[in-house]
């Protein structure tokens, strides 16, 4: 009989070490969205064969390799999901803007006593929405003309409709020229009405097109919209009702009006086709959008000289390259429902999650962090962190043709514009704030920025731009005090209040990025000094009456960017938006399949 030690029989903490040893590895678990499996950081299968050992190391170790591993995520692109992420993006923001629509017209039903328990929440709900709804009812033709025969369509407000009219309504299932993506969807209601109900051009004033719409900087209103559904529906079931039937007219005599509310997907979910194509029939989207998200999107040739006849071509008669969109999960919603599938055991055995948020995603991706609370609330010994790049993901390609003659031709430099910058990451900052506060342990959530190795190109983005628009914020109200703002009417004055003022909540957050005193979020590139307001102040001071107000527009046009030299990074980052095929290219595919003369589905 042998009478050698086994390692059974040493001393558990000894055994815990070794085995803690054995099955921590460099780089920890990479989750593999393709194989929806956990691997190594090299893509190989994790070995935990010594678990099937005997029944006594499999006690000791059945929480081990989950607990001393970093799990990793990153957004997830699958080819076979496209369809399902365009199309789950489409409903979500179609839902929301009807939420939207709903709310602004029957705010006039919402008691003090409502109010109270939203402002429990969501304390700035009121004030924004009696602000919001008074520029919805200026700006939109809210009428309810439902006598439309052409199709079936939502039109009891401009707002509804138009978004219905741009991103559904005028694509044909056999002419897809107008489609112009889904990944991005959400990013395109509409601020205002550019044109009258009966078509006619209405350009919209500089004060409306400089409104701060809502939810501009935080998520707080997309959250509080469910709640205040809610609480309408359930007072006022039949104004509720008909607003419901105004805005979807087939459900009249089919749905009860209730089931809209039933409609919501959560912001990080990852429904599964059904769940989608049955939204999608409820709100009276047609069958053949589950099609677009893989329809190939052609950029003309300029110096096109084809037949006039070819003009309407669809793919057109001649064309430079063909883009179609790799629509992404974020890394949150990925981790969010992978770990959901782990056994209560499995999932409290975790500890450490790293979410790399490299590339745009659906659905709003900021606020996704509100998703991983349960999980968080469930095993307090759990921390995640979300990595997001402030260039390639925080500053989605929004235009596409730009984005590839860059990729293609080599384009040396490209411009972020605040317009862009400072939402978006306010957005990321104050939803990761507002997800943190959600009764979870101090640090167990945060969020880090990053530059994608190019800690410079951060320092120089927050210097030459973060702070800059905050010194022109601190500016302001000394500007107006001073009587520096008298020339100029009182329209011109709200523009200018509406593009340089930031939300408190914002600048609070960059100061503690600053000062590093936040359990949040931090950067890994040094965040700049604050500049102060004085050099503004003076410059106003100097301006010659008469010239004020083209003084401001002409500050506001000319400093309102910032110049980056695109790299590496920056190109595959576009490459991760999209699949590029030149024209030289794509007619190789097409005769490599037969499908040369074949139709735009058979492409």
């Amino acid at each position: 009989m042998s009478t050698g030690l086994r390692i059974t029989d040493l001393p558990a903490e000894i055994r815990q070490q070794i085995f803690r040893e054995y099955f921590a590895i460099t780089g920890g678990y990479v989750y593999n969205g393709q194989s929806d499996k956990l691997r190594t950081i090299d893509n190989t299968p994790i070995d935990l064969s010594l678990i099937y050992t005997c029944r006594s190391i499999a006690n000791d170790c059945k929480r081990l390799p989950l607990a001393v591993n970093t799990i990793q995520f990153s957004t997830l692109y699958r080819e076979d999901w496209r369809s399902l992420a365009g199309c789950f993006n489409l409903v979500a923001t179609y839902y929301y803007v009807l939420q939207q629509d709903i709310v602004l017209h029957l705010a006039h039903l919402i008691t003090p006593e409502m109010h109270m328990q939203l402002e429990k929440k969501f304390p700035n709900f009121r004030s924004k929405l009696e602000i919001e709804r008074a520029f919805h009812f200026r700006v939109w033709d809210t009428g309810d003309d439902n006598t439309s025969q052409v199709r079936l369509r939502p039109a009891a407000c401009q707002f509804v409709d138009d978004f219905f009219e741009w991103n559904i309504d005028c694509i044909l299932p056999n002419y897809r020229y107008n489609y112009d993506g889904y990944a991005c969807v959400h990013d395109r209601v509409g601020h205002s009405a550019s044109s009258t109900r009966d078509n006619y051009h209405r350009e919209p004033g500089p004060a409306v097109r400089a409104f701060q719409r809502w939810d501009k900087y935080s998520g707080e209103i997309r959250q509080c919209l469910t709640h205040c559904l809610q609480l309408i529906a359930e007072e006022y079931p039949e104004e509720f009702g008909d607003h419901v039937f105004t805005c979807l007219p087939h459900w009249k005599g089919k749905y009860p009006a209730h089931d809209f509310l039933d409609l919501r997907f959560e912001t990080w979910a990852i429904p599964s086709q059904s769940q989608v194509a049955s939204a999608m029939d409820r709100l009276g989207i047609p069958d053949f959008a589950w099609k677009l998200p893989n329809t190939w999107i052609y950029e003309e040739n300029p110096l096109s000289l084809g037949p006039p006849e070819f003009d309407d071509e669809d793919p057109p008669f001649d064309f430079e390259f063909r883009t179609r969109e790799k629509i992404r999960f974020s890394a949150a919603a990925s981790a969010i429902r992978f770990i959901g599938l782990l056994s209560t055991t499995q999932r409290t055995s975790v500890r450490t999650v790293v979410l790399h948020e490299d590339s745009p995603s659906v659905n709003d991706m900021s606020l996704h962090g509100y998703g991983l609370v349960p999980f968080l609330k469930e095993n307090p010994a759990l921390r995640i962190q979300r990595r997001i790049d402030i260039i390639n993901t925080l500053h989605a390609v929004g235009e596409r043709t730009t984005a590839v003659w860059e990729v293609l031709y080599d384009t040396i430099d490209w411009n972020l514009y605040d317009e862009t910058l400072i939402p978006n990451l306010s957005r990321w900052l104050l939803n990761a704030a507002g997800a943190s506060n959600e009764d979870i342990p101090a640090g167990s959530l945060t969020l880090v920025l990053e530059t994608n190795g190019n800690p410079k190109v951060g320092t120089d983005i927050f210097q030459q731009r973060v702070h800059y628009c905050i010194a022109r914020d601190q500016a302001w109200p000394k500007c107006l005090e001073e009587g520096l703002l008298q020339p100029l009417t009182d329209t011109q004055v709200e523009v200018l209040r509406c593009k340089f003022t930031l939300d408190d909540g914002f600048k609070n957050a960059i100061v503690q990025l600053v000062n590093q005193s936040s359990t949040v979020f931090r950067c890994d590139f040094d965040p700049g000094v604050p500049q102060g307001c004085e050099a503004l102040v003076n410059a106003a001071r100097a301006i010659i009456p008469g010239d004020a107000w083209q003084y401001w527009m002409m500050m506001e046009r000319l400093n309102s960017r910032i110049n980056l030299t695109r790299t590496e990074e920056d190109k595959e980052a576009t490459l991760r938006q999209f699949d590029i095929q030149t024209r030289q290219e794509c007619i190789l595919s097409w005769v490599s399949i037969g499908a040369l003369w074949k139709t735009q589905d058979d492409r």
